[in-house]
């Protein structure tokens, strides 16, 4: 039994893009790619920037609906320590610390990321609609607002699959934490290494091809186990709560995401957080390779350290110095859901900003746009 220990610091990754898994080429390629705009702008720096994003440009002037297929694919981890110690982390079954009973599953499409919620972001109305959707509407509300411009995520859920770590696992190393090692938790938590996971992941692509392709939204979720950039303790290079990446796919990107529910509130709780934080990033960021002037000191990109690529969470992930306002949603299944405050596309290229309310963010904590890096923060 570990002594009860100091909260671990939960943030986000992304992975390099990777050449296609091995597996059915032409499966995995059969079906009409997701939809992809690219833009073009002219920093605050006087750079000029270039991206491409899912979905259809909102400068275009034929506003549509865009729909992607969007798979949820529980992944059932046993982590086994030996010596008895052997738990399994089964999103698929109920969830004895989720108030009801409920399955993560569940508590993840209930949510506010695939149900309709009216969002006022900074004071603004942007819709009866999805989280991710309301977002991306206000991030270009000046070029959208009163049209018919949305982002709609068809969610579908895949059969569970069975993965293994630990000291006879075949997936790699990990660790179990019992409950009360971070004092009020009371379920168990697991720590694998992030690599591993993502060799296991892109196996599964393969595996799970026609059904997932260059045309769905695959996303891989894990019950209270979290991710180490090295090794698989939780008080060393830990905790990554999610990650987005893709493969390339002939001429196509095939984008997927891994990422957690936690339901020990070890983390900050709210269970989607980690969610919307990684959708909204694989959106502006498929490749995560979308580059923007350097900024830094905002969330998780802690001062002395920059960044350069258009992640919309991290300048507000959670648990940082800096502040954040999440949105706090209550469900029709009777959970109340925390939603991650996201950055608009104006505060990472500057200029007067296209978002709602004149915002650099969907809920009000950015008035201006990022300060160059070193030393970054914003205006």
């Amino acid at each position: 039994m570990f002594a009860q220990a100091q909260l671990p610091q939960g943030y986000y990754a992304t992975l390099p893009v990777t050449p296609s898994p091995n597996g059915n080429i032409s499966a995995l390629t059969t079906a009409t790619p997701l939809p992809l705009w690219t833009y073009s702008v002219t920093g605050y720096d006087s750079r000029s920037y270039s991206g491409t994003a899912i979905g259809r440009s909102p400068y275009s002037k034929g506003k549509t609906t865009t729909n992607i297929p969007l798979q949820i694919i529980p992944l059932i981890i046993t982590i086994n320590n030996g010596a008895g110690n052997s738990v399994t982390y089964d999103p698929t079954v109920p969830d004895s610390c989720v108030t009801g009973g409920l399955t993560d599953v569940a508590v993840i499409t209930g949510s506010p990321i695939f149900t309709n919620n009216t969002w006022m972001m900074n004071g603004v109305n942007v819709g009866n609609t999805q989280y991710i959707d309301a977002f991306q509407r206000a991030q270009f509300w000046s070029l959208v607002a009163d049209s018919p411009y949305h982002l709609i995520f068809n969610e579908s859920t895949l059969p569970g699959q069975a993965l293994s770590f630990g000291s006879s696992g075949t997936n790699g190393p990990g660790t179990n934490y019992p409950a009360g090692t971070f004092g009020g938790q009371s379920c168990p938590v697991g720590v694998v290494n992030i690599n591993n996971l993502d060799a296991a992941v892109q196996t599964l692509i393969s595996s799970l091809s026609p059904t997932v392709n260059v045309g769905t939204f695959p996303m891989f979720l894990t019950k209270n186990v979290f991710m180490a950039e090295t090794g698989d303790s939780i008080f060393s290079n830990c905790c990554i709560l999610g990650y987005h990446s893709g493969v390339n796919v002939g001429s196509n990107l095939l984008v997927y995401s891994p990422f957690s529910i936690d339901t020990t509130g070890i983390f900050g709780g709210g269970y989607v957080s980690t969610i919307s934080h990684e959708i909204a990033e694989a959106v502006n960021d498929p490749t995560g390779n979308n580059p923007t002037p350097p900024w830094g000191a905002e969330g998780q990109v802690t001062a002395g350290n920059c960044q350069s690529n258009f992640e919309v969470g991290d300048p507000l992930s959670p648990g940082f110095p800096t502040p954040t306002n999440s949105f706090s949603v209550n469900g029709g299944n009777g959970l109340t859901y925390k939603l991650q405050e996201l950055a608009f596309f104006n505060w990472f290229f500057g200029g007067t900003s296209l978002g709602a309310g004149g915002k650099y963010s969907n809920n009000g904590t950015f008035s201006g746009f990022a300060k160059a890096c070193p030393p970054g923060g914003t205006n």
